[in-house]
């Protein structure tokens, strides 16, 4: 693929993410993709043969990269498990108040509106949450914490609850009180 193929492939998966986390994915047609995008409908089927769903499912892909790193850099210089909550909690709490409460926990969201019958996407969320689970346990286990598996879950779990109730009530305060929380759970 060329570098320009690359860019636009890479255009149309961030204007997925971001039009999904803001109006959801069955309140977002392909069209409004491609606007936010700034390419031509051949674009779309171009890099996404399989339309939609194949674009979706680039964009789950994207975001577990974007989750890797993110808990990568949480548990940055071999943090204890109870700072890496916490970077979590406030970095989720920072991204909402930046994008003035319009992004959403965008796995959750797509897992609440992907259709039965969506068995690929459906499947790859399914699979983003497992990776994301497991790499976090990862570092936290490294962090020192009891229980890591059980922890992460926890913690993912309460980050996308947290992001939801923050959107809802346009305050991160119940975000980072999940995080104190959890946090303290983790261990000083």
């Amino acid at each position: 693929m060329t570098r320009q193929g690359q860019e636009t492939r890479l255009r149309l998966i961030r204007a997925a993410v971001a039009l999904y986390q803001s109006r959801g994915y069955h309140a977002t047609g392909v069209s409004a993709i491609l606007d936010h995008a700034g390419v031509p409908k051949g674009s779309m089927y171009h890099h996404f043969p399989g339309g939609k769903q194949a674009l979706t499912i680039a964009a789950v892909d994207y975001l577990a990269e974007d989750m890797a790193a993110r808990f990568a850099r949480t548990a940055d210089g071999g943090a204890r498990a109870c700072i890496q909550i916490t970077r979590l909690f406030t970095d989720a709490a920072a991204s909402l108040e930046a994008h003035d409460y319009a992004q959403g926990a965008l796995l959750s969201l797509l897992a609440q509106e992907v259709e039965p019958g969506e068995t690929a996407l459906r499947s790859r969320i399914a699979q983003a949450y497992r990776d994301a689970s497991r790499q976090l346990a990862d570092n936290l286990a490294e962090g020192g914490a009891d229980m890591p598996e059980e922890l992460a879950t926890t913690v993912l779990a309460a980050l996308d609850g947290g992001v939801a109730r923050a959107r809802a009530q346009r305050s991160t305060v119940g975000l980072h009180s999940a995080g104190e929380v959890l946090a303290r759970l983790a261990g000083e």
